[in-house]
C-alpha cells in the first residue's frame, strides 16, 4: 500500500504553483474567470424570472469549471503536456466526470434518505414538509454524508485527468486508492469544505459588500455586477488551481507515480 503524506502534497502542490503558475492560472482564466464574469453580467439564474440564456451559461459555466478541474489535475500530475493537451482531455473526460459524479449523488440521496428515516423515526432531526428550510441538524447530516463520500471519490478527478474515461473506472479505481487513507482524505477534504464557504463568505459579504456601497446593486449588465464576477472568479481561480494541484499531488503519491514530473513545457496555444 503506498503512503500519504498530505503535507509533502502542500509543499509539492507549493513548488508547481510556484513554478508553472502563469500557465495553471491560464488555464484559470480561461475556463473559470471568464465563464463567470459572463454569468455575472448576464444575471445568474434564480426564481422564476431567470431567463433560458442565464441557465444556458449557468450550465456552461459548471461544465467549464470541470473541464477545468480535470486540466489543472493533467498539468500538476505530469508527465509534462501543453496546455492545450491538458484542455483537450478536460473536455474529453468531462462527461465522463459528470456520469460518475451522477452515481455518487445517486448513491448518497439514497442513503441519506435512509438515514434521516431512522433518525425521523426516533425523533434525533425533524424532516421539514416541503417548501420549509431544513433544520441544521439536519443540514449538518448533509453536509457530513457529502464530507464522508467525497473522502474516497474525490480522486476521480485526477484519475479522468490521468487514466481513464470509463465512469465504473473511475469510481472502482477511486475506492482502490483511497482504502487505507480513508481518515487523511476526509481531512483534505473537509479543509477544502471550509475553504470553499470562506470563499463564499468572503465574495458575498466582502466582495458584494464593497462593491455595493461604490457601484450600487449589481443587476444583470451593470459595472457592479461586472466587477463582482472579475474579482469572484479570480478568487475562485486561485482556490481551483491550489486545490486542484494538491489533489493531484495526493493521486501521485497514492498511485504509486512519484517519478512523474509535473510541469507545462510551453502553452501549446
Amino acid at each position: 500500500m503506498s503512503s500519504l503524506s498530505i503535507s509533502a502534497a502542500w509543499e509539492q502542490a507549493k513548488d508547481i504553483v510556484a513554478r508553472e503558475g502563469r500557465l495553471l492560472a491560464a488555464v484559470a482564466l480561461a475556463l473559470i474567470v471568464f465563464p463567470q464574469v459572463v454569468l455575472a453580467v448576464v444575471g445568474v439564474p434564480i426564481g422564476s424570472d431567470a431567463t433560458m440564456l442565464s441557465r444556458l451559461i449557468y450550465i456552461a459555466v459548471v461544465i467549464l469549471g470541470f473541464v477545468a478541474q480535470i486540466a489543472l489535475n493533467r498539468l500538476a500530475i505530469g508527465p509534462s503536456v501543453t496546455v492545450a493537451d491538458a484542455i483537450i482531455v478536460g473536455f474529453s473526460r468531462v462527461v465522463s466526470l459528470f456520469a460518475a459524479i451522477i452515481a455518487v449523488f445517486i448513491g448518497l440521496m439514497v442513503v441519506a434518505v435512509l438515514l434521516m428515516t431512522v433518525m425521523g423515526a426516533a425523533k434525533l432531526i425533524t424532516i421539514p414538509a416541503a417548501g420549509q428550510t431544513p433544520p441544521p441538524p439536519l443540514i449538518a447530516v448533509l453536509v457530513l454524508l457529502t464530507a464522508l463520500a467525497f473522502a474516497i471519490f474525490q480522486l476521480i478527478f485526477p484519475l479522468a485527468a490521468a487514466e481513464t474515461a470509463n465512469p465504473l473506472r473511475l469510481l472502482s479505481r477511486s475506492w482502490q486508492l483511497a482504502r487505507g487513507h480513508y481518515l487523511r482524505l476526509l481531512a483534505f477534504i473537509l479543509i477544502v469544505f471550509m475553504g470553499l464557504g470562506a470563499v463564499v463568505l468572503l465574495i458575498q459579504l466582502g466582495v458584494g459588500s464593497v462593491v455595493l456601497l461604490l457601484l450600487g446593486p449589481a443587476n444583470a449588465g451593470s459595472l457592479s455586477a461586472l466587477v463582482i464576477g472579475l474579482v469572484a472568479g479570480t478568487i475562485q481561480a486561485c482556490f481551483t488551481i491550489v486545490t486542484a494541484v494538491m489533489l493531484a499531488r495526493i493521486y501521485v503519491q497514492l498511485a504509486g507515480r512519484g517519478g512523474a514530473q509535473a510541469g507545462v513545457p510551453n502553452s501549446g496555444i
